[in-house]
């Protein structure tokens, strides 16, 4: 499952498919310089800036290196326009991309994290060059695959009606601090564990880093918590590093609860797992899965599986996280 949206770049605009990921800063698009060997490239839509009456020519190179894989393009300046507001912004036109995005439907990345390289993130952005002054925005994520809706991104306020209720009163939301050290929206969390009937047994009680991502719907650890989580609920090798839970067992899996700010924030079985049919064959996958990428090593990538059930709100003025159930 992937969480997308579409935006218009250049001018006329060009439509493109687009992730809103918390975990980039930066935020690129494919080039029609793309050349036809990059097999990641084919069956995408892409920008050609030679079309856009507004594009700014940078030049930049740009180079990611993600352990196994490479994003190579080069920097250049366009509008990009999102239903009524449209930025000038510095972006990347990716001209190679693994070979594995011919399988996704993204045409690229619209990067939400902080300023870094000297580049503006599309939000820091939107607070310069648009009416929208107060310097927060939030995320919900909805996993429903009978809704049509995935989420909604909102700029500059918290939208209450995400907010779960009880007994008529709005949850309180978390709110925790960023790492003041890192360019992303890291935080700190005081600790991981399972519960397994009665006892409870510890997944991270110390050093626990945690990142909320929007672009994947996984939730992302070292091989090492992997292992342990995986003989915890007794899930088995499946294909792509994925890993397979028998789908009669997901209602009785072990709670597994993150610590965050003093509150708990739990997911189940049902949050953890999604049910995928294949054919004639349905099978259950873990939303677990190991850090593969120079980024994602010593902390935990919490995606769509914890984020559907939790509403996150990112204030960039105060420079922290706030976390609350969702509606």
């Amino acid at each position: 499952m992937e969480f997308y949206a579409l935006i218009g770049a250049g001018s006329p605009g060009k439509p493109l498919k687009v992730i809103f990921d918390t975990a980039w800063s930066t935020s690129w698009i494919m080039s029609k310089d793309c050349p036809i060997r990059k097999v990641g490239c084919w069956f995408h839509s892409k920008y050609d800036h030679t079309r856009s009456s507004t594009y700014i020519k940078d030049g930049r190179s740009y180079n990611a290196i993600e352990g196994t894989y490479n994003l190579t393009g080069y920097y250049s300046r366009d509008v990009l326009k999102m239903g009524h507001t449209v930025v000038k912004q510095t972006f990347v036109e990716m001209t190679n991309v693994p070979y594995w995005y011919v399988f996704t439907k993204a045409d690229g990345v619209i990067g939400l994290g902080l300023p870094q390289n000297n580049i503006n993130p599309f939000f820091n952005n939107i607070l310069e060059q648009t009416n929208i002054t107060k310097p927060v925005f939030s995320i919900y994520l909805n996993r429903d695959k009978a809704s049509n809706k995935g989420g909604s991104v909102i700029l500059g306020e918290i939208d209450k009606k995400h907010i779960h209720v009880t007994a008529n009163v709005p949850d309180k939301i978390t709110y925790v601090p960023i790492n003041a050290a890192s360019a992303l929206w890291e935080f700190s969390m005081d600790k991981i564990f399972l519960k397994v009937g009665n006892k409870t047994i510890p997944v991270c009680n110390e050093d626990c880093t945690g990142l909320p991502d929007t672009s994947t719907n996984s939730i992302i650890t070292s091989q090492e918590m992997l292992k342990d989580i995986n003989e915890q609920i007794g899930a088995k090798p499946f294909y792509f590093g994925r890993f397979e839970i028998e789908c009669d067992k997901v209602n009785k899996l072990p709670f597994l609860t993150f610590v965050i700010g003093g509150a708990n924030f739990t997911l189940t079985g049902k949050d953890y797992t999604q049910k995928l049919s294949i054919g004639p064959f349905t099978v259950c996958i873990s939303a677990f899965t190991a850090a593969t990428t120079v980024s994602e090593q010593n902390r935990w990538f919490l995606g769509g599986a914890f984020l559907s059930k939790y509403y996150t709100i990112y204030d960039l003025g105060n420079k922290q996280l706030g976390f609350v159930r969702a509606a």
